[in-house]
C-alpha cells in the first residue's frame, strides 16, 4: 500500500466527500420513482432512469474524489472495501444461510417475469424488485465468504475439478 493511500486525511474533507458520495446515490433512489411517475411516454421514462441510474452515482463519486483528492478517496474506499471482505472460511450455519440466500436470489432472478407479478408498466416496483434480487445475491456471496468465491472461479476453468472432503 501506498504511503498516500495509508494517510488519513482531514476529517472535514473525509466526511463532506463521503456525504457527496452518499447524496448522489440517494438522489439516484429518490428520482427514479419521480420519472417513473411521471406523464412522459414510457419509452421516455426508461430512457431517463436509465441514464439517471448510470450517471448520478458517477457525479457524486467524481465531486467526492475533487473534495477528498485521491488520497482521501482511496482512503475512503480501503475502509469501506476493508469491512465488506468476506472471510476465508465460515461456519456450516452461515455456509447453508448463504447458500439459502443464493438460491433464493438465483431462482427469483429467473421466474419474475414470468409469474406476472407486476402489473404492465410497473417499472418502479419491476426496477425496487429486481434491485432486491441482486442485493440478496451480493450479500449472498458475502455471507458465503471467500472460499465460495474460488468455487466460483473454478467454474471458469476448464480443467479445474471438485475435491470433495472425506465423509462430506
Amino acid at each position: 500500500m501506498s504511503t498516500d493511500a495509508a494517510a488519513v486525511p482531514p476529517k472535514g474533507r473525509l466526511l463532506a466527500g463521503g456525504g457527496v458520495f452518499a447524496l448522489g446515490w440517494i438522489a439516484t433512489l429518490a428520482m427514479v420513482p419521480v420519472i417513473t411517475a411521471s406523464s412522459l411516454a414510457a419509452s421516455a421514462q426508461t430512457t431517463m432512469a436509465g441514464i439517471v441510474v448510470f450517471v448520478g452515482p458517477k457525479i457524486g463519486m467524481l465531486a467526492a474524489i475533487a473534495i477528498m483528492g485521491k488520497p482521501g478517496f482511496t482512503y475512503l474506499q480501503a475502509q469501506v472495501l476493508g469491512l465488506l471482505t468476506p472471510p476465508a472460511e465460515v461456519s456450516s450455519a452461515r455456509h447453508r444461510l448463504g447458500i439459502v440466500m443464493f438460491v433464493a436470489a438465483v431462482l427469483s432472478g429467473f421466474v419474475e417475469r414470468y409469474i406476472g407479478f407486476f402489473p404492465p408498466r410497473d417499472f418502479a416496483r419491476e426496477i425496487r424488485h429486481s434491485l432486491a434480487i441482486d442485493l440478496l445475491l451480493l450479500a449472498s456471496l458475502l455471507v458465503l465468504g471467500g472460499d465460495f468465491w474460488d468455487k466460483i472461479r473454478a467454474l471458469f476453468i476448464r480443467k479445474a475439478k471438485a475435491q470433495f472432503p472425506a465423509g462430506g
